[in-house]
C-alpha cells in the first residue's frame, strides 16, 4: 500500500443521516489511519469540513472556471462545468492507476462508458436517459419533478443550482461533497484563508488514498472531475495528475433481527420477546452497546470488499468478547505498572511471549493489507491464548504470582495497542488498568523476542 499522507472516505451522497454501510467505510478509514500513527507515518484522516468554508471555496471556484469559460447555464437546470476534456483524460488515465482496487477501476469505466455527450440534447438525451436506464442507472423520470435525472452519470457535472451561482446555498451537493474532501487536507486555520492566496497549499497531502462504498463509484469520479477543474483553473497541483492514488472499496452492510426466544414467567405464560434496538439503526445500535461495539463488529463481520447481510448476533458476539476482555483483565491488572518484556527464563512464558509476537506480526500484516476482519480474529485470539496461560500456570503451580502474573499484564497491554484501531475506548481502559503512563496509541506494540527467535 503505498505511502498516502491522506486517507478519505466515499459516500454517495452528501450529508443525512449514517447508515451502517457508510459507518462501516469510516471505521475502516480510521481504523487504518490509527495503524498508521501508531506506525511512525504522518497520516490525515478528517471525514467532516465545514459547509460554510466549502460554499466559500465552491464559489471561488466556480468563479474561476467562469473567467477560464468552463461553466455554462443549462435551462433550468442551473450551472454545469464544460466536462467532456476531463472525462476523456479520466478514462485515458485509468490504464495507467496502480493501487486501485479490481471493483473500483471497473466502477470507473462503467461510469465513463455510459457519460452523455455533452451535446447531447431534445431526443438525443431522451435515448441517452433511456439507454442509461436500461443498463441499471437510477433515472428519476417522473413528470412532476422536471426533466429526468440520471445520478452521476451525467456528462457535464452540476454544480450549482438556480440562476445565480453566487446566492447563498447555491452550490450542487455533488460539488460540495467532492471539493470538501480537497479543502479537507489543509490545515484548519489555511481552510479560512482567501482561496486565492491558499489554493497553491490545497494538495500537500495529495494523492490520497480513498475507501469507496458500494454506490460512490460516482462519487470518486466527482472528486477526481472536480480536483483535475480546479487545476486547470490554477488552483492546484496534482502529483502525476490524479488526487487518489490507491482505491479500497468496501461492500454494504446490513442487519436484521434475530429471533429471540421468548421467556417463560412464573405462572408458566409466555412473556414479551426481550426489545432491541432497530438493527438498521447505528444510533439505536450505538446506544444499546456502545461505540466500540459496533465500530469492532463493523470490522469483524466481512472482509473489506465483500458485503455483509446478516442477522445482528454479530453484535452479541462482539459485546460478549470485549465483556470478557473487561471482566478477565479487572481481576488480573491491579494498576501497578509493569515491564514491557516477559521474562523468558520459564517455557510458559516464552509460549505466551511467542503467541503475543505471533499476534503483532499477523496483526500487522493484517493492517497493512487492511484486511480489518482478520486484525479483529488475531484480537480474539490473543486473549484467548492469554487466558490458556493464566488457566495452565494456576493448574501447575496453584496461583498467578510474580512474574507470571506480570507476564499476564505485559500481554494484555499488547492487546491493548492491538485494539488501538478497533475499539479504542477499551484499549485505553486497559492500557491504564495495566499501570502505563502516556497514551496507548503513541507507538505499535513491539515483539518480546528478538525476530530471528519469533515462533
Amino acid at each position: 500500500m503505498p505511502s498516502n499522507p491522506y486517507v478519505f472516505t466515499l459516500s454517495a451522497a452528501s450529508g443525512g443521516d449514517r447508515d451502517l454501510a457508510t459507518l462501516r467505510g469510516h471505521a475502516i478509514a480510521d481504523a487504518h489511519v490509527r495503524f498508521r500513527r501508531m506506525a511512525g507515518d504522518d497520516v490525515l484522516f478528517e471525514p467532516e469540513v465545514d459547509p460554510a468554508t466549502v460554499e466559500r471555496w465552491g464559489q471561488w471556484l466556480i468563479e474561476q472556471l467562469e473567467a477560464a469559460d468552463r461553466i455554462y447555464q443549462r435551462s433550468g437546470e442551473g450551472w454545469r462545468l464544460r466536462s467532456g476534456k476531463l472525462h476523456e483524460e479520466n478514462e485515458r488515465r485509468l490504464a495507467e492507476l496502480n493501487g486501485w482496487s479490481d471493483k473500483a477501476l471497473a466502477g470507473q469505466r462503467e461510469l465513463l462508458e455510459h457519460v452523455d455527450d455533452p451535446g447531447d440534447s431534445g431526443d438525443e438525451l431522451e435515448q441517452s436517459l433511456s439507454k442509461l436506464a436500461a443498463a441499471g442507472w437510477n433515472v428519476d423520470s417522473k413528470k412532476d419533478k422536471g426533466p429526468p435525472t440520471v445520478y452521476f452519470a451525467a456528462g457535464d457535472m452540476p454544480l450549482a443550482t438556480g440562476d445565480d451561482w453566487r446566492a447563498p446555498d447555491s452550490l450542487h451537493p455533488r460539488l460540495s461533497a467532492a471539493l470538501g474532501l480537497l479543502v479537507a487536507t489543509l490545515p484548519p486555520a489555511a481552510r479560512d484563508g482567501d482561496p486565492q492566496t491558499r489554493a497553491a497549499d490545497l494538495a500537500a497531502q495529495l494523492p490520497a488514498l480513498a475507501i469507496m462504498g458500494d454506490g460512490t463509484k460516482g462519487a470518486l469520479l466527482d472528486l477526481r472531475t472536480i480536483a483535475k477543474a480546479l487545476r486547470d483553473a490554477g488552483g492546484l497541483e496534482l502529483a502525476d495528475g490524479e488526487p487518489v492514488s490507491s482505491v479500497l472499496s468496501h461492500g454494504g452492510f446490513k442487519l436484521r433481527a434475530v429471533k429471540r426466544k421468548r421467556a417463560a414467567t412464573t405462572n408458566g405464560a409466555a412473556a414479551e420477546a426481550p426489545s432491541a434496538p432497530d438493527p438498521a439503526d447505528p444510533v439505536a445500535l450505538i446506544a444499546a452497546h456502545g461505540d466500540d461495539v459496533v465500530r469492532f463488529a463493523l470490522l469483524h463481520a466481512a472482509a473489506p470488499a465483500k458485503r455483509f447481510a446478516a442477522t445482528d448476533d454479530v453484535l452479541g458476539y462482539v459485546s460478549a468478547f470485549l465483556a470478557e476482555l473487561r471482566a478477565f483483565a479487572a481481576s488480573r491488572l491491579d494498576g501497578a505498572p509493569a515491564g514491557t518484556q516477559i521474562d523468558l527464563s520459564d517455557g510458559l512464558r516464552r509460549r505466551l511471549a511467542g503467541w503475543c509476537d505471533t499476534a503483532v506480526t499477523r496483526s500487522t500484516e493484517n493492517h497493512e493489507r487492511i484486511d480489518l476482519h482478520l486484525a479483529t480474529r488475531n484480537a480474539v485470539r490473543l486473549l484467548a491464548r492469554i487466558e490458556d496461560f493464566d488457566a495452565r500456570v494456576t493448574e501447575d503451580r496453584g496461583e498467578l504470582a510474580g512474574a507470571d502474573r506480570e507476564a499476564v499484564g505485559i500481554a494484555l497491554a499488547a492487546l491493548a495497542r492491538l485494539l488501538v484501531p478497533l475499539a479504542p475506548t477499551i484499549a485505553s481502559e486497559l492500557w491504564q488498568s495495566a499501570g502505563h503512563g502516556g497514551a496507548v496509541d503513541d507507538a505499535w506494540p513491539s515483539l518480546q523476542r528478538e525476530p530471528a527467535a519469533a515462533a
